[in-house]
């Protein structure tokens, strides 16, 4: 079954996220995201990820890239890229996506993996591949990626060997059309994408503390020069702006997830000031903290949730 996206992502002190997609037997989820309600934090996994734009528009932040995607078009990302999708203030918007391991269509031992995993994770090889209706190859990816997203949430008979077929052509198609040694990061690239994924997860842990530019940079033992420009260049907003949207984003889980007050809810999440925490809200989500709780408490409780959540992070103006 199709599970909704959310809130806060376990992760390591690199920020490689840690929930587990699906279970060791069998490592894929598939998820549903209504992008009216959340937005999904910049984060990165050792996993494959597919984004299918569902309904209406679909904006997605990856490899310095804001990827706006229509009705129908798709991204496929690949393993250890950081991205990021964007909240809608108008709707409607909504992705549907699948996050599966590599092993998953065959373990490094296998033939599989080296036809048709292996292309995927030389150096040179894109980071993401869009997926359009006009282009017969990336159309038939399309198609191959809804059918198994489908067959997950429908779980029916034998399904598990019909999905592992459905990415492995996925694969194949996308292998074969690499475009290897085109896309080489020079080491230094490397370095700057390691050290923003190592800043997002200090955001992460001390979002409800005081944070300034100087105790993020530290913790990468940056200049706090150095970490603006990173920031602006990697996800195209500073570091207080990135705290600012992951609190918020904190704070709209809170308001559809408990009853706890208002007040309560911003001092939680890093705002000492109720009158600034609402000022900050209505930036972000268009609306007051009140009118958001009242719009999507009720229609999102109905929705189960990613294991672990999903933090909100980066809204509109993040990517």
């Amino acid at each position: 079954m199709a599970l909704a996206l959310n809130c806060g992502i376990p992760s390591t002190p690199q920020g490689r996220e840690l929930v587990q997609h699906g279970s060791a037997l069998f490592p894929i989820a598939c998820y549903e995201e209504r992008l009216t309600c959340y937005s999904v934090p910049w984060h990165w996994h050792e996993d494959f990820e597919y984004i299918l734009a569902y309904e209406g528009t679909v904006t997605v932040g990856v490899d310095k890239k804001r990827i706006c995607l229509a009705e129908g078009e798709g991204v496929f990302i690949n393993s250890g890229v950081l991205h990021a999708v964007e909240f809608a203030a108008e709707g409607p918007s909504a992705l549907r996506s699948g996050v599966f391991h590599p092993r998953l269509v065959g373990g490094m031992d296998t033939i599989y993996w080296q036809k048709l995993i292996r292309p995927l994770l030389q150096p040179g090889v894109p980071s993401y591949f869009l997926l359009s209706k006009g282009e017969p190859w990336q159309a038939e990816v399309l198609v191959r990626l809804w059918e198994a997203w489908h067959a997950v949430d429908e779980e029916p008979d034998d399904y598990e060997n019909r999905v592992r077929y459905l990415l492995s052509a996925a694969l194949h198609a996308l292998a074969a059309h690499c475009p290897v040694g085109e896309c080489r990061s020079s080491r230094q690239e490397q370095v700057a994408a390691q050290r923003m994924k190592q800043m997002l997860r200090f955001v992460e842990e001390h979002y409800a503390e005081e944070l300034n530019v100087e105790r993020i940079s530290d913790c990468v033992a940056l200049s706090e020069s150095a970490c603006l420009r990173s920031f602006r260049q990697l996800l195209g907003i500073t570091p207080i702006q990135y705290v600012k949207q992951y609190r918020i984003e904190k704070a709209a889980e809170l308001l559809l997830s408990t009853s706890m007050k208002i007040g309560e809810i911003g001092a939680d999440c890093g705002f000492s000031d109720t009158s600034y925490f609402t000022k900050t809200f209505r930036e972000i989500k268009h609306c007051t903290p009140r009118e958001y709780r009242q719009k999507f408490a009720g229609r999102e409780q109905s929705l189960s949730r990613r294991d672990g959540g999903r933090a909100g992070a980066p809204a509109e103006t993040a990517l």
